[in-house]
């Protein structure tokens, strides 16, 4: 008895296919009636007063259709992306070395800057200034030196600390 039922239904089930697939290319009409209004049909009214409809279908980009791909270069084989991303990342490695390299640069030279800041305060705060000598000893700096030394700081300072 199943056997006849599921018989019975795979058989339903083809016509109800085989009618939505009739139904689905059907031609289909449109007119206004008497009162006005818009009708549609798949059979044309008994005037002919009727426009047949355009149908429209619906297709899917395809892959192997160009015109439809949205770039206009080829797809790249898999050891072409590989490639690719290989080379973005040591560009991008490269950048961020570079990066860093200039925030070291930045760090060491304002630390120069304050070192000689620091020096000019010190000749500019009155404290006695001294100087080595060829075998090491502490002389002390006489009046044109310090004022020497002073315009060195400043040109220093003036030309690297910007």
């Amino acid at each position: 008895m199943s056997n006849g039922k599921s018989v019975l239904a795979i058989i339903a089930g083809w016509i109800l296919v085989w009618f939505a697939c009739s139904v689905a290319v059907a031609d289909v009409y449109k007119w206004v009636d008497k009162d006005g209004k818009i009708q549609y049909s798949d059979q044309p009214p008994l005037d002919g007063d009727a426009k047949k409809m355009k149908k429209k279908t619906i297709h899917a980009p395809s892959t192997a259709d160009p015109a439809s791909s949205s770039s206009t270069k080829p797809a790249a084989t898999v050891a072409d992306q590989e490639l690719e991303y290989r080379k973005r990342k040591a560009e991008k490695e490269e950048a961020e070395q570079k990066k860093q390299a200039s925030i070291e640069e930045a760090r060491k030279n304002k630390e120069y800057c304050n070192s000689l800041k620091g020096d000019l305060r010190s000749h500019t705060d009155g404290t006695r200034l001294y100087r080595y000598n060829d075998k090491g000893e502490r002389v002390f700096m006489d009046e044109k030196e310090h004022a020497k030394s002073k315009r060195d700081l400043d040109e220093r300072i003036a030309k690297e600390c910007k």
